[in-house]
């Protein structure tokens, strides 16, 4: 089974090509999403943090204030790597049963969807990467009405991440999701049609 890692800044789209990717029966692992699913309360993450943390990280109705726990480890580096100390070990046994369950599936290819994969320097883990990507002023635009930030603030989310050059210098593939939602169809689907008979 070829492991493909699938990564893209903030606010290019990513999410979107993911669910296009799965759309033509292809599984894509989404590390957010099981981090998510290990914080809800009584899952095993959940219990780390707030032993860890206290409960001042708690809404009143016992789930996690991950607004307060952000705040937390973006004032202190020492936390949020407490915080990943956590939740990396967690995420990978997950990830390593999910890899497991699709090879003996016999599926050709899994995708596996790492928003920080240059930025944490895993791309030797994968057999391929494939970054998405959209030029800066789409980008900028799309972060400021999604999350409805100002243009400073969204520029300073941006630069916080690694330049897209570098990452399409490092990827074996690159999806530009510049144009239209009808357009990014159309790319994923040859995409994937090259790829598959690549595989072959």
């Amino acid at each position: 089974m070829k492991w493909v890692g699938l990564t893209g800044g903030i606010a290019t789209g990513k999410s979107t090509v993911a669910r296009l990717i799965e759309s033509h029966g292809h599984p894509v692992i989404d590390a957010d999403a099981i981090s998510h699913q290990l914080t809800r309360p009584a899952a095993e993450g959940y219990f780390q943090i707030v032993s860890h943390f206290g409960n001042q990280v708690l809404e009143p109705n016992g789930f996690l204030d991950r607004k307060k726990l952000a705040e937390i480890i973006f004032q202190n580096p020492d936390q949020k790597l407490k915080l990943e100390n956590i939740l990396h070990p967690l995420i990978q046994e997950q990830v390593k049963e999910l890899k497991n369950k699709y090879i003996l599936e016999e599926k050709k290819i899994c995708f596996y969807d790492v928003p920080l994969l240059f930025e944490k320097k895993l791309q030797a883990q994968y057999d391929d990467v494939v970054t998405v990507w959209c030029q800066e002023e789409i980008r900028l635009r799309r972060l400021c009405q999604r999350n409805q930030l100002d243009r400073a603030t969204a520029l300073q989310r941006i630069r916080q991440q690694l330049p897209q050059s570098i990452k399409i210098a490092q990827s074996q593939y690159c999806i530009d999701n510049s144009g239209s939602e009808q357009s990014l169809i159309e790319i994923v689907r040859r995409f994937l049609v090259q790829y598959e008979k690549n595989c072959d």
